[in-house]
């Protein structure tokens, strides 16, 4: 019991940022009765209990090991799996949405504290969102209430993952999917309140930098080259997320020469990450890549120039296919953008 609580104290701190000694400071005892605590060694007086959580930011029964429910990693899988199975039917994209967030709607009814299956349950509750938008897709306007009965069970349990869960990532991905459910509903206060709460790339302030200059100091610049090149996929996948969002809406929404101009933009970015193809996902890379080309299109398409949406279509692939690529990642890419170009065929 003794080692339980002394892992989740150390769990909690560690999510609050905080060390032993500052949470001895703020509990006016010694580092050393931190450090038994954590290791198992004793137990924290009940008088200490409550002053404690308060300090953690949890519950006492979090604390003691009530609330804390394991996650089963084969559960995860097999319900990974299953939305595997839908993604690859036949159905259209947008039901193929609709069915994985029946399922698990399910899936987290009989299992409440598997938070990796709530947390999806959000994400693709906001993927369908954005095809049942009828200011974009405009799906299911024949079922209003059942993808309403679908937010409703979403939000409820993203807002109790929020409360209940220690892993600051799921909470994370948590907030901006609902930021994006309560976007699409037209909810614009709750969206916003999902995400003031969020990381900003504007404090320039994140730990991986810091990360690597602790690493400098404490190992040496060889050491640090690993952190370089490992934070440099993350960084990529920063900048490959915010690209693939201009390139969308300029795509759709942008004047012809002020969105070529910002998708070359774009574009070129992308293409100096590749040249240093260890730094970078990339499978991420490709992702991007089809979809700036694919909004390239978009733009060309939107303005009747069918002659440079051909030579650009042909330039594409042949880059696709000549390129340093597996063979499954050029067929998947290949294959996205013609799906891509099928789906919204009814928008042209």
């Amino acid at each position: 019991m003794s080692t339980t609580i002394g892992i989740n104290i150390k769990n909690f701190r560690k999510n609050k940022g905080i060390t032993q000694e500052e949470l001895s400071g703020l509990l006016k005892i010694t580092p050393q009765a931190i450090s038994k605590w954590e290791s198992g060694l004793s137990m924290p007086d009940i008088s200490m209990l409550i002053p404690l959580a308060q300090v953690l930011g949890v519950s006492t029964d979090a604390i003691l090991g009530y609330d804390v429910l394991s996650e089963n990693i084969e559960e995860t899988e097999r319900i990974r799996a299953a939305q595997k199975v839908i993604r690859h039917s036949s159905d259209n994209r947008a039901v193929k949405r609709l069915k994985i967030c029946e399922m698990l709607s399910t899936e987290t009814n009989l299992h409440p504290g598997n938070f990796e299956i709530i947390k999806d349950y959000v994400e693709m509750t906001a993927d369908l969102s954005m095809f049942a938008d009828p200011t974009l897709e405009g799906y299911f306007s024949d079922q209003k209430e059942h993808i309403e009965s679908i937010y409703k069970d979403s939000i409820s349990k993203g807002a109790y993952l929020i409360s209940h869960c220690n892993d600051n990532v799921l909470v994370t991905k948590t907030h901006y999917a609902m930021a994006w459910i309560y976007i699409h509903l037209k909810d614009f206060e709750h969206a916003r309140d999902h995400i003031d709460v969020l990381p900003s790339i504007g404090s320039n302030r994140f730990k991986e930098k810091i990360n690597m200059e602790l690493t400098f100091f404490e190992s040496g610049f060889d050491k640090m080259k690993d952190d370089i090149k490992n934070n440099s996929i993350y960084l990529f996948d920063a900048v490959a997320s915010m690209l693939n969002t201009i390139a969308q809406n300029y795509g759709w929404w942008g004047e012809k020469d002020e969105a070529l101009e910002v998708l070359d933009w774009c574009e070129n970015i992308l293409k100096s990450f590749y040249i240093k193809k260890d730094f970078i996902d990339m499978d991420k890379y490709l992702w991007v890549r089809e979809g700036v080309a694919f909004f390239r299109l978009v733009t060309l398409r939107k303005a009747k120039d069918e002659k440079l949406v051909g030579e650009y279509y042909t330039s594409f692939v042949k880059e696709i296919e000549e390129g340093d690529f597996t063979d499954k990642q050029k067929k998947s890419t290949l294959d996205l953008l013609q799906g891509d170009i099928e789906h919204y065929s009814k928008y042209s």
